[in-house]
């Protein structure tokens, strides 16, 4: 976002505002809206007043290209195909030309989902109601003329050094436990196994 010079967010679907408040305190002018009610009272509890709105994702109360950025986090999978259409109809609208829109769902294509069966977590929430793969929501975001479409299940960082590891691993010294730490990051964040990941990101611009 620093890079592309982005300054001016919305997060749509932003539940309790956890993204909202962070995105915040590290300088950007963000915004967030919800359908429900529960949700945004929490949201504007911890985030300066008038930021948060109640709105579905396809009928956005916001003016034309008012926004560098529209995040999406972990709500697609929630709507319907005509609300998805709607969405991202409503998300050009709103944004900026050349802004952007980020988006976070369960990955389809994972080998994790052929694994687990129905056991895997994209199917514990009743109220998912569609999955896409990157290659399918890549051509979705394409047909609704987004360019410069990207994706990734890789995640470019490592994290912190006590990521993944088991509470027995804490009282192990520390250059194993760093050992382990970057071990398993590479493992699963990194490298070609990062496709067991079972949520990719994508994002694109208008």
């Amino acid at each position: 976002m620093k890079d592309k010079q982005l300054k001016k967010v919305l997060d749509v679907g932003c539940g309790t505002g956890k993204l909202v408040e962070f995105l915040t305190k590290s300088g950007f002018e963000t915004f967030g809206c919800d359908p429900s009610n529960r949700a945004i009272n929490i949201a504007r509890t911890i985030n300066k007043k008038g930021c948060i709105k109640k709105s579905s994702a396809s009928k956005l109360p916001y003016k034309d290209k008012t926004f560098d950025l529209v995040t999406s986090i972990s709500v697609i999978e929630h709507l319907a195909q005509k609300e998805t259409r709607m969405f991202l109809k409503e998300t050009k609208r709103v944004l900026k030309d050349n802004g952007f829109i980020f988006l976070v769902t369960p990955n389809f294509s994972s080998p994790a989902r052929h694994i687990c069966k129905q056991k895997w977590f994209g199917y514990s929430d009743p109220t998912h109601i569609q999955f896409f793969t990157p290659k399918t929501l890549k051509a979705i975001l394409k047909k609704n003329n987004f360019k410069n479409i990207k994706s990734r299940t890789r995640i470019p960082y490592q994290l912190d050094s006590d990521a993944y590891l088991l509470p027995p691993m804490r009282n192990l010294p520390k250059p194993i436990k760093y050992f382990l730490n970057f071990a398993i990051n590479y493992l699963l964040i990194s490298s070609p196994l990062s496709t067991l990941r079972d949520s990719f990101l994508i994002y694109a611009q208008k």
